[in-house]
């Protein structure tokens, strides 16, 4: 073997170990930021279910109030109790 193959080696053999390396980090990039995905993911359809389940209570509540019989004004109130998040 030469001085210069032994080179040309040793110059693969680095540039493949950086490579591999390369690869082993953006697996691990890769796999980190899907899990984060997910979570948001999950955090949102969590928020999600909250707001649908307080569009039905207040729907619910409007549905059952007679806004003929009391005024306007009574009818737009603020309504500490119902906690949006």
């Amino acid at each position: 073997m030469t001085l210069e193959s032994a080179h040309v080696l040793g110059f693969l053999l680095a540039v493949s170990l950086l490579a591999a390396g390369m690869v082993l980090i953006f697996f691990k990039l890769n796999s980190r930021d899907k899990e984060r995905s997910e979570q948001g993911l999950k955090r949102l359809e969590e928020q999600l279910s909250l707001a649908q389940y307080q569009i039905k209570y207040r729907q619910k509540g409007l549905d059952r109030y007679n806004m003929l019989q009391y005024n306007l004004e009574d009818a737009l109130c603020i309504q500490p109790e119902i906690d949006l998040f």
